[in-house]
């Protein structure tokens, strides 16, 4: 039989290892993010932090709920956790992807809980939500100096930002023994959890109209930023300005094309020198935007400054570029 003395035993001697565990695969999750999106850290909502279990917890869950493990300590998967948070259901599969992709070859994996797969077995229950991997650690690792023994297990859940909010009310009270849930708790739980899944709907849908709404500004960004980098050898740096002046200066442009802005920017090879040769100490031409600048004034001088987001000292350098004379 064992013993509340030996699991503490074990525990205390194998802390470092789950702990080690637990920081290379929120390491090797975020490389992984990386591969798919621009900036991990802005991707996950919350920061991303292996747990240990507390020994007073381990102890409990090993002998004192019932849950009738055969060996009390080893069958135990979440000696150390870890949770990422995305904004929208529709952001999960990034997280399972460098899960399941990019960490096989470090770990076996197995999907513990999938709220989507429950909801298309149960479409008129809401309950809780996440979805949980249970990953078990394969030969070789070894992280901070540090051997990961063969089959170390760890518990990933990904959750939105609304399941994350929803679990931290409820979790402690419904779904654990510790406080006796009435009918009147598991029904407002429920409406509640109803309730976030349409909430996640409505934003999904908000954030594809969104994309669709910005897409053409980050196609044309895009192809700015390759000509910028092609014609001068250093990386545009893209900002909120970016967004701000083709917003304010696009519609001048009298629907030209992307092609419309590179084919007349072919002809007047001297600006890209003049961008050069500003770049360094004014912000304003190290940006993409700065071509579109060029095509508006040189195209539409009389009306390129009316959007007045930018002074007549800002734009006075491109018009005398071009040889033109601001518009009195």
């Amino acid at each position: 039989m064992t013993t509340e003395f030996e699991i503490l035993r074990r525990w205390e001697a194998e802390q470092q290892h789950y702990d080690a565990w637990g920081r290379f695969i929120v390491h090797t999750v975020i490389d992984g993010l990386s591969t798919q999106v621009e900036a991990p850290d802005l991707f996950l909502r919350l920061p991303v932090k292996h747990r240990l279990k507390e020994s007073k917890s381990l102890i409990q869950k090993a002998l004192y709920r019932g849950k009738g493990y055969a060996n009390p300590y080893d069958d135990i998967e979440d000696k150390v956790g870890i949770r990422f948070v995305v904004l929208t259901s529709d952001e999960i599969p990034i997280v399972e992807k460098a899960i399941t992709e990019f960490g096989d070859k470090y770990w076996f994996w197995e999907k513990a809980r999938d709220f989507a797969e429950e909801r298309d077995r149960k479409p008129w229950e809401f309950g809780y939500q996440s979805v949980h991997y249970v990953v078990r650690a394969k030969t070789g690792i070894v992280f901070e100096g540090l051997p990961i023994p063969l089959d170390i297990p760890c518990e990933i859940q990904v959750r939105t930002l609304l399941q994350h909010a929803f679990s931290e009310v409820t979790h402690d009270t419904i779904y654990k023994p510790s406080v006796k849930s009435t009918p009147e708790m598991m029904r407002a739980a429920a409406k509640a959890m109803a309730l976030i899944e349409a909430t996640d709907d409505y934003f999904r849908q908000v954030g594809s109209l969104i994309d669709a709404s910005v897409k053409g500004v980050r196609a044309l960004i895009e192809a700015l930023s390759v000509y910028y980098r092609d014609k001068t050898g250093a990386d545009a740096t893209v900002t909120a300005l970016d967004g701000e002046l083709i917003d304010a200066y696009l519609p001048l442009a009298d629907e030209s094309s992307i092609d419309d802005i590179l084919l007349w920017l072919n002809t007047k090879g001297f600006i890209m020198e003049r961008i050069k040769g500003r770049r360094e100490d004014q912000t304003l031409f190290a940006l993409p935007s700065i071509l579109l600048l060029y095509f508006v004034v040189g195209n539409f001088p009389s009306i390129a400054t009316s959007p007045g987001l930018l002074t007549d000292e800002e734009l006075g350098p491109i018009y005398s570029d071009l040889g033109l004379a601001l518009p009195q």
